[in-house]
């Protein structure tokens, strides 16, 4: 599995302009794929044991000029029809989801559709 990940990102490296942004891509890639919370860069940090000094680097990257985001979300798009092809129909892409269904009990949710519910209280 680690040398099928490893492949696939190889295939992201001629995004990025420097190699040390290309290492960071790596690590935070990683880090997002392991985390044990949804704390961002924090738990990337905790969970890959990095020095909490390197915060400051990684919020760096994500302002840097050594990548595009053009560039990136294009690679993206090859990586995935070259490895998980896409369902299509009359020339449209079929995107298959599974809705998470979670007890919410704010009046006031962003991101969620209706204010009713299924809840588990």
């Amino acid at each position: 599995m680690l040398k099928f990940i490893d492949s696939l990102l190889l295939l992201f490296r001629s995004c990025f302009h420097r190699f040390a942004a290309f290492k960071w891509f790596v690590v935070l890639i990683i880090g997002l794929m392991i985390r044990s919370d949804c704390l961002g860069i924090t738990s990337v940090i905790r969970d890959l044991s990095l020095n909490p000094k390197g915060y400051e680097s990684m919020i760096h990257f994500f302002r840097s000029s050594a990548w595009s985001l053009g560039e990136l979300r294009q690679q993206w798009l090859r990586v995935v029809l070259k490895f998980a092809p896409l369902k299509r129909e009359a020339g449209a892409v079929i995107l298959i989801g599974d809705g998470v269904k979670q007890a919410k009990e704010a009046r006031y949710m962003p991101g969620v559709k209706k204010l009713f519910q299924e809840s588990d209280d």
